[in-house]
């Protein structure tokens, strides 16, 4: 299984948790906007940080998805 996140840039307003939290995950853009990295994490050690990554987003941008790969 392999997990990503998607965010949602009208919602996003780069309060900047998920780079605190994953900065090898995400980044903030040129707008503030964040942005999902690529990263050599476990994909069970990856998920469950996207998760909690996302379950911390005060707007709610951030989603998480995983896929049979």
């Amino acid at each position: 299984m392999r997990a990503t996140a998607q965010v949602d840039r009208t919602l996003c307003l780069g309060a900047g948790m998920c780079e605190v939290m994953g900065p090898d995950l995400f980044r903030l853009d040129h707008d503030g906007i964040a942005v999902e990295q690529s990263d050599d994490t476990g994909e069970a050690d990856r998920l469950e940080l996207l998760q909690d990554i996302a379950d911390c987003c005060p707007t709610g941008a951030i989603t998480v998805v995983t896929t049979d790969e």
